[in-house]
């Protein structure tokens, strides 16, 4: 089961956390890339913290606990931030995504509130400050298939700021059978891959968050797996389109 927000939170703030937390989080591609979404929002705030700053008016925490009891039916007060229970251990990474997913518009909560932000204050040139540059590919892969080694699509590395990053991919459509579509990390050794996400059927283009550690240590290689809802996090060995970043 992943750690539950506010642990992660801690984890991206650099506090301690137990240790079975923590070896949790160190070899989980998603929950790595989670910390890494909330680590670079904090580094954002902090980048801001010495513009001068006004409290928020009344309408600003009425559209933060409208939408997140939106997303998930909690309510959210700017005296006690409510975190979600974390999301149900899934057999299946694919699913297992999907909640993942939903994650972190709470987890921007959780850290804003380690921060001072919730507390009561907005920067009058925080929010300009918090607007992503646009993104610049700093890799890209030709997706081809394995049997004919005919083009179906391509992958880009999307970098903005801080250490995570985004890898968007765009296929032409693909036949799921009577499955799901999974898009894998695979090592350039061949031998260890991680799951990044589920690409919906009807969808030519798709981003995933993965973070720079991860790319660091060689997951370079883009593939796109056919896979059936049987309980098994393993890939099915049936491969539909696959390429390196480079």
């Amino acid at each position: 089961m992943h750690p539950d927000e506010e642990t992660l939170a801690r984890l991206a703030l650099g506090e301690p956390v137990g240790a079975e937390d923590a070896a949790h989080a160190e070899g989980c591609a998603s929950c790595q890339a989670f910390i890494a979404e909330l680590a670079e929002t904090l580094a954002l705030v902090r980048e801001s913290s010495g513009e001068e700053l006004v409290a928020p008016p009344d309408s600003v925490w009425r559209a933060i606990s409208d939408e997140v009891a939106t997303d998930a039916a909690v309510p959210v007060s700017p005296a006690v931030p409510t975190a979600p229970a974390p999301p149900p251990e899934s057999g299946s990474s694919g699913v297992d995504e999907l909640a993942a997913r939903r994650r972190p518009r709470f987890g921007w909560i959780a850290i804003a509130a380690a921060v001072g932000v919730v507390a009561g204050v907005v920067g009058t040139q925080v929010v300009p400050d918090l607007v992503a540059p646009r993104p610049q590919v700093i890799a890209q892969a030709q997706l081809d298939t394995l049997d004919t080694g005919t083009r179906g699509g391509e992958a880009e590395l999307l970098s903005s700021r801080g250490r995570a990053l985004d890898l968007r991919v765009q296929v032409k459509p693909l036949d799921p059978g009577d499955g799901y579509l999974e898009v894998w990390l695979i090592n350039s050794d061949l031998k260890r891959m991680v799951s990044i996400g589920v690409l919906p059927s009807d969808a030519t283009e798709q981003d995933f968050r993965v973070t720079r550690s991860l790319i660091d240590q060689g997951y370079v290689i883009v593939d796109i797996s056919r896979e059936q809802f049987d309980d098994r996090p393993q890939h099915s060995g049936d491969s539909l389109l696959r390429g390196s970043l480079a």
